[in-house]
């Protein structure tokens, strides 16, 4: 949780992030991550594959847990409709998308990725203005398509776009899904330091690898790391906090 002493002081943040996983298994893995978040109580929680189904609940999975960690500021932006998946066919569509809480107010914009021939789902970046005090850090929830080469694509469109709008020192979390996202050094380049360059940790179990990171601009750095081994999705929480460079 970030601590603020004065007005000129600078904040620090703990930001966490998890891909929900949909609703696979949802009953059993829903306590576990609830605990963890009551004992870590991050400022700000990110979330991947975070869906509204209509057949199990009328709330999306961020008001559903946030019915317990009651969090002031909340998101759900779905990024598409599913009417099937993994051969199941829906009765009413779903959506899936991205989601986020906060304990602090933020402004939100979606941006949609390029979707590469063959690919079945949609993807976007969901880009949040986080405002602490006198200070606003900008993080981008996100998750990359679920194949080397559409994720690699995806990653070089963010980090274009962001660089397009001038976004400066953008906090980049979420599913890669790439595993060794240090092979794309070339790509961020001294600009940013990730997770997985600082701590040694495997965030994706089924693979015993990683596609969860922090990639961290060079203006702040990492005061800590913890990736968990409950069992709250397929992939496990990490949460970083982060502070300015003096």
């Amino acid at each position: 949780m970030s601590m603020i002493t004065s007005e000129s002081s600078l904040p620090s943040l703990t930001i966490a992030s998890v891909n929900l996983w949909c609703f696979y298994e949802w009953n059993e893995r829903s306590p576990h991550l609830l605990s963890l978040l009551k004992e870590m109580k991050p400022d700000v929680v990110f979330t991947q594959e975070t869906q509204q189904n209509m057949e199990i609940d009328s709330r999306n999975q961020i008001e559903m847990l946030n019915a317990e960690l009651e969090y002031p500021y909340s998101v759900f932006e779905p990024i598409e409709m599913r009417s099937e998946q993994k051969g199941k066919v829906y009765a009413r569509p779903i959506a899936h998308g991205l989601g986020v809480l906060s304990r602090y107010p933020l402004e939100k914009e979606v941006v949609f990725l390029t979707k590469a021939e063959g690919d079945k789902e949609t993807r976007g970046i969901l880009i949040c203005r986080i405002k602490i005090g006198e200070k606003t850090f900008t993080a981008v929830n996100l998750h990359f398509s679920n194949s080397d080469e559409w994720a690699e694509a995806h990653f070089r469109e963010t980090l274009a776009l962001l660089k397009q709008r001038k976004i400066e020192n953008p906090i980049l979390m979420g599913d890669f899904n790439i595993f060794n996202i240090a092979r794309y050094k070339a790509e961020y380049g001294d600009e940013f330091v990730s997770s997985s360059e600082r701590y040694n940790y495997i965030s994706y179990p089924k693979d015993n690898d990683t596609l969860d990171y922090v990639l961290l601009p060079r203006l702040f750095d990492f005061e800590s790391f913890v990736c968990r081994d409950e069992y709250v999705s397929d992939h496990r929480l990490i949460t970083a906090r982060i502070g300015f460079k003096e």
